[in-house]
């Protein structure tokens, strides 16, 4: 018997919400929402439905299999109570399958093999098992389709996407203990996990393909590891706000025209660890709180980084190889922070800025620590203009020509080390003024070796030393101290 299916669709666009398919379209490089889309067409093809309930804390419950052969038919399984296990498969294009489960230790199985395919899975409750295969190829038209809602605790999901484009929405993951492992393949992946609110959950994603893009809106808790793993051109990862401790996010990214950004990153003692390697990647963080660690490195063209900060005895570490790289790190307030920059390469700039909007924060008893090898290549520090930044220590080294350095600093108890080593090389103010670093107590020592070089400023300060070296030909050292 033949039967019109655009109902079971409608199911599929009801469980997904308005304001889901608003972001889904949003995000989908199609003109038109895919999931909305099936609606425009009249489906013919054959539809299961079976509903299963089992006693609470049943060792063993219902089992039933599901098998479907051919195109545009549909599938609808419910599980209720505990221990129980559905198998779903489907061969053949533009199938739909929406399956749920409401109990513990229960298990949902989906194969579906062909191009097209959609598949709406809901689990509630503890201990629940789930696992999804989608093989076809797909592209341009995106390809096969997962909507996933996760709510308890526990839980094991397991979904692998083959071939093609695919596209996976998680709605909702709210619990402890529970795990997402996504694995795509194809030229055209998406991932969008929407609302992750929970303590010690494990999310892994790993993409291989051309145009990958993984987007992570909301994620509230503790002890939460996010890992990410992308192979090929034109990946984008988006983790649009984070508030917890002790959470860990880990990104590797091959390819061209990478990014990673993060708008607010809120909490204590979480790690980021980002590894980029190609051409055009950008690393974005913003982070409030203390104990955090950030690590970016960057290898190739081109790259840039940013970290905005707020917060104490974090510990901020950028390596950079390849040239014209840049490295900010902006809105930087707190005390007991450790900055370390690493840049190879040529035409590299570090910016180490403090007090950049919110001149009510100080920024005091860090450690900053800056190393440069290459040509023509930029720090500029500016540590508070307003507010005084005190007992800060700066180890700045320089190799290579036509390097300069612009610095502004006031405050006391100041421990600056510089060196610069090759020719040409500069060290000035901000904006190309004189170097003015101001304060009492404070500890100067430059070194410049080479020729042709340039030490510019001005030492304001009740007490301290200043030493100035320079070894080469044509150097030039004007200080004014007072």
């Amino acid at each position: 018997m033949k039967l019109n299916k655009s109902l079971l669709t409608c199911a599929v666009i009801t469980a997904l919400g308005l304001n889901q398919s608003a972001f889904a379209a949003e995000e989908s490089k199609q003109a038109i929402n895919p999931i909305q889309s099936d609606v425009l067409v009249d489906y013919v093809g054959n539809v299961m439905i079976v509903s299963q309930t089992s006693q609470t804390g049943a060792i063993i419950g219902n089992e039933v299999s599901l098998f479907q052969e051919g195109d545009v038919n549909g599938i609808s399984a419910s599980l209720n109570g505990d221990g129980n296990e559905t198998e779903v498969t489907q061969f053949g294009s533009s199938n739909i399958a929406i399956t749920n489960s409401a109990g513990d230790a229960n298990v949902q199985l989906v194969n579906q093999d062909g191009e097209n395919n959609k598949l709406q899975i809901d689990s509630i409750g503890d201990s629940n098992v789930i696992e999804v295969t989608q093989s076809g190829v797909g592209y341009i038209g995106i390809g096969n389709k997962v909507i996933s809602k996760v709510e308890g605790g526990s839980n094991e999901v397991t979904i692998v996407q083959n071939e093609g484009g695919h596209w996976l929405y998680n709605s909702n993951m709210e619990g402890s203990d529970n795990a997402l492992v996504t694995t795509q393949s194809g030229r055209w992946n998406e991932i969008f996990l929407d609302n992750v609110v929970g303590d010690g959950n494990n999310i892994e994603i790993e993409q291989d393909g051309y145009w990958n893009t993984v987007k992570v809106a909301d994620l509230q808790g503790s002890s939460n590891e996010l890992s990410f793993e992308q192979d090929g051109d034109r990946n984008k990862i988006t983790v649009a706000e984070v508030i917890g401790d002790e959470n860990e996010i880990s990104v590797d990214q091959e390819g061209e025209r990478n990014q990673v950004e993060s708008d607010i990153f809120m909490g204590a003692g979480n790690e980021v660890a980002i590894r980029q390697v190609n051409d055009n990647n950008t690393a974005s963080f913003d982070v409030i709180g203390d104990g955090n660690e950030l690590t970016m490195i960057q290898n190739g063209n081109d790259n840039k980084s940013y970290v905005g900060a707020i917060g104490s005895n974090n510990e901020f570490a950028v390596m950079q190889l390849g040239d014209l790289n840049e490295t900010h790190v902006v809105n930087f307030n707190g005390s007991g922070n450790d900055v370390d920059i690493s840049q190879a390469g040529d035409e590299n700039v570090a910016l180490v800025q403090a007090s950049a909007e919110d001149n009510s924060l100080t920024t005091d008893s860090n450690d900053i620590d800056v190393r440069q090898a290459g040509d023509m290549n930029d720090v500029v520090v500016t540590m508070s203009t307003i507010l005084d930044s005190n007992s800060n220590m700066l180890d700045i080294t320089q190799d290579g020509d036509l390097n300069s350095l612009d610095i502004l600093i006031e405050g006391s108890s100041h421990n600056i080390i510089i060196g610069q080593f090759g020719s040409d090389n500069l060290i000035t103010g901000v904006d190309s003024d004189s170097m003015l670093i101001g304060g009492a107590g404070i500890e100067l020592s430059i070194n410049q070796t080479g020729e042709g070089n340039i030490v510019a400023g001005s030492v304001i300060s009740a007490s301290g030393t200043i030493e100035i070296t320079q070894v080469g030909d044509w150097n030039t050292a004007t200080i004014v101290q007072q």
